[in-house]
């Protein structure tokens, strides 16, 4: 039986090996970094950042069966956004063992947050979805549903909203039936994926 529970420092390796093999496809993912030596090298770190991120919040989630991490979910709360400078810092250091990467990259990489960052500033208190995936072995039997609704409660309870950002059709379907409804569909640059930016009013 799967269960999902908040996690710390400790389980973060663990935590990512599902991320990378969840967001390995992912058209952002393949977008930024299309050789899979890229993503070998720079996924990893990326995923990891997000979660030691959410460690700092106590909102990193694990979904766990017969101890082992299948999938995860990176929350960020009420307050945590925009990311300070020395969030930002601590980011970019994590990523530092990645280099070299192409400049062209690390400058798309760049306009897409910019991009995405004008549509989520300026909201209402709410928790940002930074990051959620399950191993695709565990799929379709309700662990990305039960990581989902860890962070959803906790907004609900606290009666504030819940946003997102996503770059498929699919996954932009699956959330409308947990409450999202997509405010706009856009490219952030003008070769990165279609996303689709989400919000959730509390239940």
């Amino acid at each position: 039986m799967v269960e999902v529970r908040t996690v710390g420092r400790e389980l973060v390796p663990a935590v990512v090996v599902p991320l990378v093999r969840a967001f390995w496809d992912f058209p952002e993912t393949v977008h930024l970094l299309p050789s899979e030596r890229a993503r070998r090298r720079v996924l990893p770190r990326y995923l990891t950042s997000d979660a030691l991120d959410a460690v700092g919040f106590g909102t990193l989630f694990a979904a766990v069966d017969a101890d082992e991490v299948v999938g995860a979910a990176a929350w960020v709360p009420p307050g945590g956004y925009p990311i300070g400078l020395a969030r930002q810092s601590r980011a970019i250091w994590d990523l530092v063992p990645t280099l070299p990467w192409t400049w062209r990259q690390a400058q798309e990489a760049a306009r897409g947050q910019r991009g995405n960052r004008s549509r989520h500033e300026g909201r209402p208190p709410h928790y940002w979805l930074r990051a959620v995936g399950v191993d695709p072995a565990h799929q379709h039997r309700g662990v990305g549903r039960a990581l989902l609704r860890a962070g959803l409660d906790r907004a609900d309870e606290e009666g504030v909203g819940s946003f997102l950002f996503t770059a498929t059709t699919e996954n932009a379907g699956w959330y409308e039936h947990f409450g999202f409804r997509t405010e706009e569909q856009y490219r952030p640059t003008p070769r990165w994926p279609t996303v689709w930016a989400m919000w959730r009013d509390p239940a």
